[in-house]
């Protein structure tokens, strides 16, 4: 025992001075409620109680993964056409000056934009103007990314493997899945947060299910309780997914480029 604190002394502390930073946020939390009504600032015991009772309808894990599957779908989508964009742009200039002003315009226009159209165009009964939502806003970033990780691979490299007579999956697996490797890592990382977010607030402004559609429906009944709830769902999932996934997977492509 006295070995493993010694060994992960660092970060135990930091884990220790997160503990501590959360434990003072809810005590402020719980000392503000007291001077205003549950409408305006529940308790978190107020939070806690919408929150059991929201796992007992049966609607919060159902809901949570409606969402998750949205936001996997549509970001995948984007990382898919991303990296075709990229492999496709690559070496050739007129085609790069033509896409990139064009993703610049995507990425420019406001989300709320493109979730009207989306609603004009998909409607709100299946989802796919959520998806849609994700995959517009997080195409820019995915194309990006994975394209200025093509442009980091040495040529050289490349002509030397054609010379040494390195088949095509041989160059893919040793020069260039290398180099997009630390790129693919940190566009997932960074990306997967914008995702998330495009996907609540797709599904709040448009939707007839998932955590979006809940939290705008506590919102319209004046359940602040649930909002808060769903408030700390949101946090909760994204605190799963960061250091359950991206930051091991960040840690890997830190060690790959190393």
């Amino acid at each position: 025992m006295i070995t493993f604190i010694t060994r992960h002394k660092k970060e135990l502390q930091k884990a220790g001075a997160g503990l501590f930073g959360l434990v003072a946020l809810l005590v402020l939390w719980g000392l503000l409620a007291r001077n205003y009504h549950p409408l305006i600032l529940p308790s978190p015991l107020e939070t806690w109680r919408a929150l059991a009772a929201l796992w007992r309808e049966g609607s919060l894990a159902a809901n949570i993964l409606i969402t998750l599957r949205r936001t996997v779908y549509g970001y995948s989508l984007a990382l898919l056409a991303g990296f075709c964009l990229a492999l496709f742009t690559k070496g050739a200039g007129l085609l790069g000056a033509l896409f990139r002003p064009i993703l610049l315009v995507v990425q420019i226009i406001p989300p709320v934009v493109w979730m009207v159209l989306a609603v004009i165009w998909f409607g709100i009964a299946n989802g796919q103007a959520s998806v849609f939502l994700i995959f517009i806003v997080t195409l820019p970033l995915a194309f990006s990314s994975i394209a200025a990780g093509l442009e980091s691979i040495d040529g050289r490299l490349v002509e030397m493997a054609r010379v040494y007579r390195r088949s095509r999956r041989q160059i893919i697996a040793e020069i260039y899945l290398p180099a997009l490797y630390p790129h693919l890592i940190s566009t997932v990382s960074v990306g997967f947060s914008f995702a998330w977010k495009a996907a609540i607030f797709a599904e709040f402004m448009g939707s007839t299910s998932g955590v979006g559609f809940l939290l705008s429906t506590a919102n319209s009944n004046l359940e602040t309780e649930k909002v808060f709830a769903w408030v700390l769902v949101l946090v909760a999932v994204m605190l799963v997914c960061e250091y359950g996934l991206l930051i091991p997977l960040r840690r890997r492509a830190a060690r790959w480029s190393s």
